[in-house]
């Protein structure tokens, strides 16, 4: 059934549309979400930056054990039916069930939705979400069962950890609670991942995406704590602070992702050199660069 769905789009894919449904879905790349996360927690607003960064984690650490339970191939390599659009498949790594690229937008627009001053228009970013969970079916990457469950599971995300942030605007000190257990389970995920037998058939192996993420979850929930505890930095008023603050921030990022590539594999191997690559972004995010603009008042 979902190949033939697959297959179906692929026989009425426009020049245009595709064109319209690449640029969609990268508003569910990493990159696009670093992004926008990083401008609401460092210059929007503080209590929306924590609930964001709770949604992001949760999100990914669901996916990625999901992803490992089942190891379900991309669609291309279960039938040769599947016409993938060829620019989408750099971005199609690991395994295919669910989503990533819908959870993501789920964590960023279902997030955003909740934002007291846009709830009125919040049904514009859940239409944005579902627009970039089809786009990864119109490309080929994903079929409908990968997204529809990242989407209804990225929605339950999102309410549970708007309930969890509010509790703990009501109880700071339960920041140290939810970051150890997100630690181990970010470490966990690494141990499982590593150690579970994986299907010899269709090259399936295991996936470096899963050490990324999990590196960089574990980086975002300490830095996120020291953060908390010994910096406590301000929203900026002035708008060239803000500017600041995201450029800065985010060319500091791009460079750690990019530029530390080949160092890190080189010194550690590729999995556990992606794994501090991107721990080292998720604390540089969180806790190394609001502590520069913090100490540097701006």
């Amino acid at each position: 059934m979902d190949i033939n769905i697959l297959a179906w789009i692929a026989d009425h894919r426009t020049d245009a549309l595709t064109a319209v449904m690449s640029s969609i879905t990268f508003m569910g790349s990493e990159i696009f979400l670093i992004a926008v996360v990083c401008i609401l927690y460092w210059c929007i607003n503080r209590k929306t930056g924590d609930r964001m960064l709770l949604t992001l984690y949760s999100g990914i650490m669901v996916n990625q054990y999901l992803k490992v339970i089942f190891c379900t191939p991309r669609p291309w390599v279960r039938s040769d039916r599947v016409k993938v659009v060829p620019s989408a498949i750099e971005d199609a790594t690991g395994y295919s069930f669910p989503s990533g690229h819908t959870a993501n937008a789920v964590s960023t627009f279902g997030g955003i939705s909740r934002i007291e001053k846009v709830k009125k228009f919040g049904w514009v970013f859940w239409l944005i979400a579902v627009l970039v969970g089809f786009s990864r079916t119109y490309l080929g990457v994903h079929t409908p069962q990968d997204v529809i469950v990242s989407l209804l599971l990225g929605a339950i995300l999102v309410i549970l950890m708007e309930k969890l942030n509010n509790a703990l605007q009501e109880k700071p000190h339960l920041d140290l609670p939810i970051a150890l257990v997100s630690i181990l389970l970010g470490v966990g995920l690494c141990v499982f991942s590593y150690f579970k037998p994986y299907p010899d058939e269709n090259g399936i192996k295991i996936s470096l995406d899963t050490f990324k993420l999990a590196g960089a979850s574990v980086g975002i929930m300490i830095g996120w704590v020291l953060e908390r505890r010994f910096v406590r930095f301000v929203i900026a008023k002035e708008f060239y602070k803000k500017a600041l603050r995201f450029i800065g921030g985010l060319l500091i990022v791009l460079l750690v992702m990019k530029g530390l590539k080949s160092p890190l594999n080189a010194l550690f191997g590729e999995i556990a050199g992606s794994f501090a690559r991107y721990f080292l972004v998720g604390i540089i995010a969180t806790y190394v660069w609001p502590l520069v603009f913090h100490k540097a008042k701006f």
